[in-house]
């Protein structure tokens, strides 16, 4: 078996052949470009859009998706390019960032920045269809094994746009929903062994800590006060994404031995403290723990605990932390869940009343315009189960549940009977990532609603515990995959 690694290597024959001056020229090409069309009058949202399809070229050009070997179909080439894609997809709405009423996006009236994220989407599902012109056998396997749940809540989303108060906007969204599944599948094609299993590990990862990056920095980069009711910029869920990106730098950091990791997870506890949002502190703190109780470490645990209780203690004395959580037990907010629970009960009735199909997808972006009783831009339902049952209703429910319950039940056997050291690492970080997704879901769309990089990370789970599972139980491998195409 192999070693684990999150990288991907760059042979020397790569350079001697001037593959990585001919990226670098490209790249630069591409913001010299960018930036001349800025000074002529065109938008950041054009230069940050050219930009990020450059470096987006660039690492495909460094995977080489087109290579001998990828024509001769290597897993491990076409697994390395469907990661890139996975990255620029979780990272597209944290490049192109666009903050609209409800009022406006009903009346279908969308920032700029939107179309530029929609290109993103199409940039993405042509690299992935070219890609797959020379190993398209996931795509028979879209209705079959685990996985199928993931393409069946793709297909309902689709299907249910048609309810949508603003079809256009849902049909969009889920075209996004649809390429991550193939890009989900695609993944699945390309993993053969464990290595396979660590990448997608890293390309969680990168794209986490990419996204962790772009949202602390922009409040830096925009007009206004740093500092908005005592939160790092408007970034509500950024404390939730920083918890994520915490538990898989202690999994890298362990596997590694590599302070890097160290000083991303140091970092991303700070932004999570500055960031100042309830729900996501208490999802990170929960799982951490669940993190090290897995491990079967329960003094690490209690060690873990204590520093993160004083650190969070710092910063409530230091920072603006304190002053929102002051303002917010005041305010009266804490009974309600800062207005959350006064929400569910106003759309419950809406709810049942669509209880098969729902309202279509996504139409829980337009509930403030839609219901009566709804607070203003509530923008989801704020509970990831209510907003599954308010957008598709229980045939959207029913693939969501069997995808939580399969990575459960797939990691458990896992954590049991780990063949090695290094699957117990794998499988204690997937499932404290799928209880944190799930804790912070009770009070956030975490999943089942915008397929953004949290609901991406719950459907990379599903393909990881699948692959642990069948590293340990080679019965479950032959049942979900018979004979593999090599």
């Amino acid at each position: 078996m192999t070693s684990a690694t999150f990288t991907f290597p760059i042979p020397a024959t790569w350079k001697r052949n001037g593959l990585l001056r001919s990226v670098a020229a490209g790249c630069a090409l591409a913001v010299f470009t960018a930036g001349a069309l800025s000074g002529a009058g065109a938008s950041w949202d054009l230069f940050f859009f050219l930009l990020a399809s450059a470096i987006f070229f660039g690492a495909l050009c460094l995977v080489r998706p087109l290579s001998s070997k990828t024509l001769a179909v290597e897993r491990e080439t076409f697994l390395s390019a469907t990661l890139v894609i996975w990255i620029f997809l979780m990272v597209s709405e944290a490049v192109f960032v666009h903050l609209q009423t409800s009022g406006s996006a009903v009346g279908g009236h969308f920032d700029p920045s939107a179309y530029f994220q929609a290109a993103s989407w199409i940039l993405s599902f042509l690299a992935l269809a070219l890609i797959s012109c020379f190993r398209p056998y996931y795509l028979r396997r879209l209705l079959g094994g685990p996985l199928k749940w993931a393409n069946i809540f793709a297909v309902v989303a689709v299907l249910s746009c048609f309810l949508s108060p603003v079809p256009a906007y849902s049909l969009a969204l889920a075209f996004k929903l649809c390429v991550i599944v193939l890009v989900l599948g695609a993944m699945g094609e390309g993993i053969e062994d464990e290595e396979g299993v660590s990448k997608v590990f890293g390309a969680l990862f990168v794209g986490l800590l990419i996204v962790v990056t772009a949202e602390a920095m922009a409040p830096f980069l925009r007009p206004g006060p740093l500092f908005q009711a005592g939160r790092l910029g408007m970034m509500i869920g950024l404390s939730g994404t920083c918890g994520m990106l915490l538990i898989l730098s202690l999994l890298f950091l362990w596997l590694k031995k590599n302070p890097w990791f160290l000083l991303c997870a140091i970092c991303s506890v700070a932004v999570m403290m500055l960031a100042g949002t309830k729900g996501g502190m208490v999802a990170s703190f929960a799982s951490l723990l669940m993190f090290f109780f897995l491990l079967k470490r329960p003094a690490q645990a209690l060690a873990v605990s204590l520093v993160f209780g004083i650190i969070f203690a710092f910063f409530v004395a230091f920072t603006p932390l304190g002053q929102s959580l002051q303002h917010y037990s005041e305010s009266g907010n804490a009974a309600s869940l800062t207005g959350r629970t006064g929400l569910w009960t106003a759309t419950w009735p809406s709810i049942e009343s669509h209880i098969l199909f729902g309202h279509g997808y996504r139409a829980s972006r337009f509930v403030s315009e839609e219901v009566e009783g709804a607070f203003a831009e509530a923008g989801n339902m704020h509970n990831s189960f209510l907003e599954v049952l308010y957008n598709n209703g229980l045939a959207g429910l029913l693939p969501i549940l069997a995808i939580n319950i399969l990575i459960v039940c797939n990691l458990r056997k896992v954590i049991v009977r780990p063949l090695h050291l290094r699957l117990r690492y794998y499988a204690a970080a997937a499932f404290a990532l799928q209880i944190h997704l799930v804790v912070w879901g009770l009070v956030s769309a975490t999943f089942g609603g915008a397929p953004d990089n949290r609901f991406m990370t719950l459907f990379a789970l599903l393909l990881i515990s699948m692959f642990l599972r069948g590293q340990c139980d080679k019965t479950y491998w032959n049942a979900v995959y018979g004979e593999r195409i090599s």
